[in-house]
């Protein structure tokens, strides 16, 4: 999969270079089912109009930009959002830098410049999407501001339990504990990386404080522990680490409910 990182100053190139895409439009924090429904659809129109796939999201966060000390409690680091995108077989993903210019754009020339700009045939996005200006612009609206050549869909919102499934739920599930819900909402359970030596690494969110059940994968292995959680930000775990400068990954099963005494 290319990583293309797109700017205010690389756009006019890019858009030269921009081959012809199926492209899904959002965020994508967590990679959650919604938003692998999202890009099955586009893959699917890839597939049927013989287009490369791609995804359009945004880095950093719009809110920690409009909101500045704004603190974004993000599910994972892009990098793993890469990992998981490529996994999907999205060929392109355009990473647009987010800044106070481009939240000035108004909708319909983000849509002219930064998704056909880049070569979108066919335009995929959840029912609600929005973008430009003050988000003025939104899942109703995209078909008022493309050409009639250029295809659009709108994927209806996908629920469970009654909810629908979001970023923002999958992160309350975090906060009360509830691990085992949580791959009914991204197909697997929650995971993080941690480094032996400096800790959870940059840009992930953890369960609240408590003790779990996790699994340490590392190296095609697979080995059952326990983790503390201390704060936001610092775990402890009961693992004997193969080095200290490893980096692992946890998958979050359960909290370990206290024992009365």
């Amino acid at each position: 999969m290319e990583v293309i990182y797109v700017n205010e100053v690389n756009l006019r190139d890019l858009q030269v270079e921009a081959r012809d895409v199926s492209m899904a439009l959002g965020y994508f924090d967590g990679v959650h089912l919604g938003h692998q429904k999202v890009v099955e659809t586009a893959k699917r129109k890839a597939m049927k109009y013989q287009l490369s796939l791609a995804v359009l999201s945004f880095f950093p966060h719009p809110k920690s930009v409009l909101n500045p000390g704004f603190e974004v409690n993000y599910l994972e680091p892009i990098e793993q959002k890469i990992e998981k995108l490529e996994q999907l077989g999205v060929d392109v993903f355009y990473v647009v830098e987010f800044t106070m210019k481009l939240a000035k754009v108004e909708a319909a020339a983000f849509i002219k410049n930064y998704v056909i700009g880049l070569g979108a045939k066919e335009i995929i996005c959840g029912f609600d999407y929005t973008y430009g200006a003050k988000a003025s612009g939104n899942a109703e609206t995209i078909q008022d501001h493309v050409p009639p050549h250029i295809g659009v869909t709108i994927v209806d919102e996908l629920k469970w339990h009654g909810q629908k499934i979001s970023s923002t739920l999958i992160r309350k599930y975090l906060s009360e504990c509830r691990l085992q819900e949580i791959p009914s909402l991204l197909g697997d359970y929650y995971k993080t990386k941690y480094c032996c030596k400096n800790g959870i690494l940059p840009n992930y969110s953890l369960p609240n404080i408590g003790e779990y059940k996790i699994l340490i994968e590392k190296d095609d292995t697979i080995s059952e522990a326990i983790a503390k959680v201390k704060s936001k930000k610092k775990i402890l775990l009961q693992y004997e680490p193969p080095s200290f400068n490893s980096v692992l990954t946890i998958k979050w099963l359960e909290k370990i409910e206290s024992k009365p005494y």
